[in-house]
């Protein structure tokens, strides 16, 4: 006889009801078949719920654990047995199930045997039943300027958890709790990346499923850079302010990268609202975008730029036969239209500390290219100039110096936020290299 075993994840309540009967049905079909004789070699169990269904994890379950019973107890079994046994029969099944599936009970069997059978299965509540569930969260292991974020994504699939429970007998919670954390835990990692969860479910007809986050990832931020790039802003005056930002950016301190790179845009734009508040933005009124370079070592690159002074500081390097010596170029301007700027400029020549100056006005014709004009006090020249951007890092300049009746044309490539590299040329023939370095 072979011994009637227990589906995995389902515990079996203690003895009870009609135990002698359960016993007898057991006997009768645990008879050895007779050489020759038809045997049930297949069996198709449908399961249905009499009130409303559990989610369908847990009806698959259920499933399995009712497949498991029947095909203990009939395939391999003589069929002439088993049809003459067959009132006994459904009760036996029945009697097995309701062990088995605590919170269910057997309501109605149909039984139709065959070398391939068929059981169909009512099962309905035993007992106080979870009708619905609030999900709460402890987001304690977070930094509280992170925890909305968290708390978002989180309600955005607490319907999904709260099906888990709904409809659930509060007895079957003892081999189904497993079940509803394990699914609950799967749902929080994808909802959060790097992060898992605890899950304690208090029952009762409102039940309350608790998610406790805990970080899973050994991954995570550990230190936070900064770097400035601006086309109005000295990059020695934004230096200045790195640690103002990096205390903006310290909740994501011990955050999972994986994390960080699923929220990237909501990081940055949560840096850049509390970097917007700060009374050196508000009061020169400049406009800031934030972008993160997500790692264990994440860079806040913070784009900023003014809606009142232009200003740079600059040093050119001039590389060739006939190029002109070093200079530092100081910039500085002020807009009296968001489209045009009056500037005035100063250049120092280090090896022989002469100064120049000019003064002038710009006009923006669109975001990628500008037209100007420039009086050289020095050279008492006025010249006319251009630029032309083709995306953020190249760009062509002309200049006409009307009074010397000279062109000098310059295409640039900007490698970073610090240097650049400039071919130059004249009209009158000298090209040389430049290299100027953003300070």
């Amino acid at each position: 006889m072979r011994p009637i075993e227990m589906p995995s994840g389902i515990i079996p309540r203690p003895a009870a009801r009609n135990a002698g009967a359960f016993l007898l049905g057991i006997l009768f079909v645990a008879a050895i078949p007779a050489f020759g004789q038809a045997t049930v070699q297949r069996v198709d169990v449908r399961v249905t719920f009499d009130e409303g269904a559990p989610h369908p994890l847990i009806a698959e379950r259920l499933q399995a654990a009712a497949q498991n019973v029947v095909d203990r107890l009939l395939v391999g079994r003589p069929l002439d047995q088993l049809q003459a046994l067959q009132p006994r029969l459904q009760e036996t099944i029945a009697a097995v199930l309701d062990r088995v599936a605590t919170g269910y009970a057997v309501s109605g069997t149909i039984t139709q045997l065959g070398v391939t059978s068929s059981v169909t299965l009512s099962l309905r509540w035993v007992g106080p039943v979870m009708r619905d569930a609030t999900v709460r969260s402890d987001l304690m292991v977070l930094h509280r300027r992170i925890q909305p974020l968290a708390e978002s994504a989180l309600q955005a699939r607490a319907s999904e958890i709260r099906a888990l429970v709904t409809n659930l007998p509060i007895a079957a919670l003892e081999w189904a709790e497993p079940i509803v954390a394990g699914i609950a835990r799967q749902i929080v990692e994808g909802a959060l990346p790097g992060f898992s969860t605890t899950v304690r479910i208090t029952a009762g007809a409102s039940a309350t499923v608790e998610l406790i986050l805990t970080v899973r990832d050994s991954r995570v931020i550990r230190n936070i850079g900064v770097r400035f790039r601006s086309t109005s802003i000295p990059t020695l005056l934004l230096e200045q302010n790195a640690p103002q930002v990096i205390s903006l950016a310290e909740p994501l301190r011990g955050l999972p990268v994986a994390f960080a790179e699923a929220q990237r845009g909501a990081l940055a734009r949560l840096i850049n609202e509390d970097l917007a508040g700060s009374p050196p933005v508000r009061q020169y009124r400049i406009v800031t975008t934030v972008g993160l370079d997500v790692g264990e070592t994440t860079y806040v690159n913070v784009a900023a730029d003014s809606l009142l002074y232009r200003g740079r500081v600059e040093a050119h390097l001039n590389v060739g036969p006939r190029a002109p010596n070093p200079v530092l170029v100081a910039h500085l301007g002020r807009l009296v239209h968001p489209s045009t700027e009056l500037f005035v400029e100063m250049r120092l020549v280090p090896n022989t500390l002469s100064m120049d100056w000019d003064v002038g006005a710009q006009y923006q014709l669109s975001t990628d290219a500008a037209i100007g004009v420039s009086y050289t006090f020095g050279a008492q020249a006025v010249a006319a100039w251009s630029i032309i951007r083709f995306g953020r890092d190249v760009s062509a300049r002309g200049k006409w110096n009307l009074t010397q009746q000279a062109f000098e044309g310059a295409l640039t490539y900007r490698v970073n936020e610090f240097l650049a590299g400039e071919v130059v040329a004249t009209s009158l023939g000298e090209v040389w290299l430049r290299l100027i370095s953003n300070l």
